[in-house]
């Protein structure tokens, strides 16, 4: 498995207040798991990651791309789907406790009525957040999931972050809603295949732009389900400028400590410069 490790020294801007919640000014350790799940192998999969946030013990947070605990499944979810009690997940809170780093990780949530394509976050202290259920489901997703109703950041790290499930990256309104409503950080999971690998890429920098907040992509490799996954993962800072990537082929690792709740001024200020009474709801 390549590592790609940059350190970014970032000088802090002066700051304007645009009716945002960011947090104050802070340096995180960011780790983007880039790999295969084996398909519906919650054992092997959540031993993965388990070793992962040991590994990574010096990360404030570890991002593995949807649906890493049972691969990229649609059918028999009742065989795969997981409860935020589940003495499985328990244990990843143990480790992320005994670690000290905060964890995102897609799975199969069994909720009331059904079955969620969602986000486990866990913080570095254990704490088991809510889940974030994917609110934009892609094709079939809609006939075997369904669809969460809540766009709010979740807190790790004593910091907001907006999580984006693969196909919401794809829609402007969801990162926005998530900055207004404080996350200085967005972190897209994703489980994106071909032929939409440049939908994510462009998509990707738009958020960042559109926002001026970093953002870390995790995306999976590999073949399941037939579909051919595309990773490409990376992480951008609030610029646009893409300061660690993976290709498209290979499993990998990329850690960057990223300052994230900086505002943006002048010209950029993007939010500040907002007229929501000239756009339709």
């Amino acid at each position: 498995m390549i590592e790609t490790i940059r350190d970014l020294l970032t000088t802090a801007r002066a700051t304007v207040d645009t009716g945002s919640t960011m947090t104050s000014p802070k340096t995180l350790r960011l780790t983007v798991i880039q790999e295969a799940p084996r398909s519906r192998d919650l054992e092997r999969n959540i031993s993965r990651v388990s070793g992962a946030i040991a590994a990574r013990d010096r990360s404030d947070l570890v991002v593995f791309p949807e649906l890493f605990l049972s691969g990229y499944q649609t059918t028999a979810l009742d065989e795969i789907a997981l409860t935020l009690d589940d003495p499985r997940i328990t244990g990843l809170s143990d480790c992320c406790r005994s670690a000290g780093t905060a964890l995102l990780a897609g799975f199969v949530e069994q909720g009331p009525g059904g079955y969620f394509d969602a986000y486990l976050a866990i913080d570095r202290d254990g704490t088991i957040r809510s889940s974030i259920r994917k609110t934009h489901l892609f094709g079939t997703e809609r006939e075997a999931f369904l669809s969460g109703e809540v766009i709010e950041p979740v807190s790790l790290c004593d910091t907001k972050i907006g999580v984006l499930n693969c196909f919401e990256l794809e829609f402007p309104e969801v990162a926005r809603t998530l900055v207004l409503r404080g996350a200085a950080l967005l972190v897209a999971g994703s489980a994106n295949m071909h032929p939409y690998e440049r939908d994510h890429l462009i998509a990707s920098s738009s958020r960042v732009l559109e926002n001026r907040v970093p953002l870390a992509y995790a995306n999976r490799v590999g073949s399941e389900s037939g579909h051919s996954f595309c990773g490409s993962s990376r992480i951008i800072d609030r610029d646009g400028s893409v300061v660690a990537a993976l290709n498209s082929v290979e499993t990998g690792v990329v850690t960057v400590d990223l300052e994230v709740g900086l505002r943006s001024e002048g010209v950029v200020d993007m939010l500040g410069q907002r007229r929501p009474e000239l756009y339709e709801s």
